[in-house]
């Protein structure tokens, strides 16, 4: 009886175990949507890490798959950024060397549910740094530059600077003093007096981690008695010229005039050129205000600058750095003094960055301004940054007269007749302009330019020009050629298979006659109408042809001189040719309307002008041809394949010769 009691309560027990566990299969088969929840625990949400950094570790606990999201601080890196499960994150810590803590936030989620925690990193700031190399310096009697070895993790901005003369007569003869990156740089004067002076230099911080810690440096200097350098040592410029990169360690001086006094608007600010009796320069710049009249005559010590190099306009050029008004040992005025006057044949690579006198020059194309911006349209660098304006001297040699665009009478018309130019021998290899040759001339000031303004009163006359403000009515529309403005009444000039010229709504290959803009204009886009002569088709063979002028009882050399410029996927390269019959043609001169556009702009700078000394087979002729062909390459002026429809313009055509 009593087994078998036993035995129900058994199998009662048994019965009701398997049911939950049928029931529980039961419920966990049927049902998708209970899901278990990730879990993610961080040992430390905040760890904070000693100045001197080293390795860490965050512990992780969960039941999940999670991963590190970007930490933005170069100065902390992790070895895993992943895991399953309890776990570890590895991270370096630099040293942080300095006076400020530093942070960084990021995030660590499972992959799952998304559960995140975000953890904030802080590194502590190390104590401040502020240690000169040197406690004490001898220096020499004579003016000199001196540097001094800086070890410090303080912003040099927050470190102050105090100095103190022992000598109470003897302020201020230490200048300059500021610090760069590792060094503490400073100027001593000339010591005048036969005895020895000193002075400290004092750098301070005051520490505002709450620690009052007195953080300061301090370095005596002890300039020894007069004379005890003795007197520098006069070189001619060659020698400096030849001097390597670098300070100049050697107590020499040069004696020279000032020709530019680092404020012409038309050159570098703050370039000082000083030249001597053989018209050769060297540049200097100046630390504080250094001041000089034109022509002023100096010797300047150089013991102590440094001869380094800056760029302008593309090309390279030395210059004398760290030269104060303690290198100026002695100044005078020099009324004697002018630059040297030169024909342009003249010119050698001695004389860039001289300033000279040219001679017998006119300019080429005596219309519009010293620039021809086209000001309100084209306003961005390259485009403005200079203007180049041809001027030919009385033996047929030429160059570009440069301008600046910040210059105040840019837009003033340029003088027509002959006299002088004197200015700073420049070399131009990145114009927005193309090629300007070997040598160009800068005026620095506006009475550089000492030219007559009548034309009759230059060395050249003109055999035939074009250069007319056309308007409506005064011719009829589809003329082969206009009449030019001086010379020959049957001089034609024209482009070859065009219909003939048109005031508006000119046909495939016509010549629209368009506004010219010219820089002497009033106004800020005010320009000649009709003087531009635009052409929208060029096939090949495509040119601008002069026909029926005489040069008769000519003996002098004559010049061709035009204007012109290429819209874009307009032809770019084109060839000056002559003939004196209409079939064999004869090569002159190639020239290429590269000009450079503003950003997002349609238009040029500005026209292009060219002058080119024509040969002496032209000279005493019946009838001369001149023909502007474009050589057919293919390449358009903003370097692109040449489309047929595009606009190129011509907008002077004249040939002068000597009187």
């Amino acid at each position: 009886m009593l087994n078998k009691q036993l035995y129900r309560l058994i199998l009662s027990a048994v019965f009701g175990v398997v049911s939950i566990f049928f029931l529980f299969a039961a419920i966990l088969g049927c049902s998708k949507d209970i899901e278990v929840v990730d879990a993610l625990e961080v040992g430390d949400l905040n760890p904070v890490i000693l100045a001197l950094g080293g390795d860490f570790t965050l512990d992780i606990t969960s039941n999940a798959s999670w991963k590190v999201g970007k930490i933005n601080a170069d100065w902390l890196t992790i070895e895993n950024e992943s895991g399953t499960g309890d776990g570890q994150l590895h991270f370096i810590c630099e040293e942080n060397n300095t006076v400020d803590a530093r942070t960084v936030e990021f995030f660590i989620v499972t992959t799952g549910s998304g559960t995140y925690h975000q953890i904030k990193v802080t590194q502590l700031a190390t104590d401040p740094l502020l240690e000169l190399e040197q406690k004490e310096m001898e220096v020499g009697s004579r003016p000199r530059s001196h540097e001094i070895g800086l070890h410090t993790n303080i912003p040099l901005e927050a470190i102050r600077i105090e100095m103190l003369y022992e000598q109470e007569d003897g302020d201020d003869w230490i200048t300059g003093v500021h610090m760069e990156e590792g060094m503490l740089k400073f100027q001593t004067t000339l010591n005048t007096v036969a005895e020895e002076r000193k002075a400290t230099i004092i750098l301070s911080y005051e520490d505002i981690s709450g620690n009052d810690k007195e953080v300061w440096d301090k370095i005596t200097i002890t300039q020894m008695e007069s004379g005890n350098d003795g007197p520098s040592e006069i070189k001619d410029f060659n020698y400096v010229k030849g001097l390597s990169l670098g300070v100049i360690d050697e107590n020499i001086s040069i004696t020279g005039n000032i020709v530019s006094t680092g404020t012409s608007d038309n050159f570098r600010k703050n370039t000082y050129i000083i030249q001597d009796d053989n018209s050769s320069a060297i540049a200097f710049e100046g630390t504080g205000n250094l001041t000089f009249n034109r022509y002023d005559k100096v010797q300047l010590l150089l013991d102590g600058a440094q001869i380094e190099t800056f760029e302008d306009c593309g090309t390279q050029y030395r210059i004398v750095r760290g030269i104060s008004a303690t290198h100026i040992l002695t100044r005078e005025a020099d009324a004697g003094f002018s630059p040297k006057t030169i024909h342009m044949g003249d010119l050698t690579d001695d004389n860039v960055l001289s300033v000279v006198t040219l001679q017998d020059v006119e300019f080429a194309i005596p219309y519009g301004g010293y620039t021809n911006f086209q000001e309100p349209q084209s306003s961005t660098p390259p485009d403005m940054a200079h203007y180049p304006a041809p001027i030919s001297d009385i033996d047929g040699n030429h160059l570009y007269l440069i301008t600046n665009k910040e210059v105040a009478y840019r837009r003033k018309t340029v003088p027509k007749g002959s006299g002088t130019i004197t200015g700073l021998i420049v070399k131009i290899a990145n114009s927005a302009y193309g090629d300007l040759g070997e040598y160009a001339i800068r005026h620095l000031e506006e009475s550089d330019i000492a030219m007559d303004p009548n034309r009759a009163n230059g060395f050249s006359k003109t055999l035939v020009e074009w250069e007319k403000a056309w308007t409506a009515g005064e011719f009829t529309n589809g003329m082969a050629s206009l009449p030019p403005s001086i010379g020959p009444s049957g001089a034609t000039l024209r482009k070859n298979d065009s219909p003939g010229f048109w005031f508006s709504g000119a046909p495939a290959n016509g010549v629209n006659l368009i506004a010219k803009y010219r820089g002497d204009n009033p106004g800020d886009n005010t320009a000649i109408n009709g003087g531009c002569y635009n052409v929208n088709s060029w096939d090949q063979p495509g040119y601008w042809i002069m026909d029926n002028v005489s040069t008769m009882g000519i003996t002098t050399s004559l010049s061709l001189n035009i204007e012109a410029s290429s819209l874009r996927r307009a032809p770019r390269d084109f060839v000056v040719e002559y003939a004196l019959d209409d079939d064999n043609w004869h090569h002159v001169a190639n020239y290429s309307l590269i000009q450079r556009f503003g950003s997002g702009v349609g238009v040029m700078a500005g026209f292009k002008m060219y002058t080119f000394k024509l040969p002496d087979a032209l000279l005493n002729q019946p009838n001369i041809k001149i023909r502007l062909r474009y050589i057919g390459n293919n390449i358009s002026v903003d370097d692109k394949t040449v489309t047929a429809t595009a606009t190129s313009q011509l907008v002077h055509f004249s040939i002068k010769y000597n009187k």
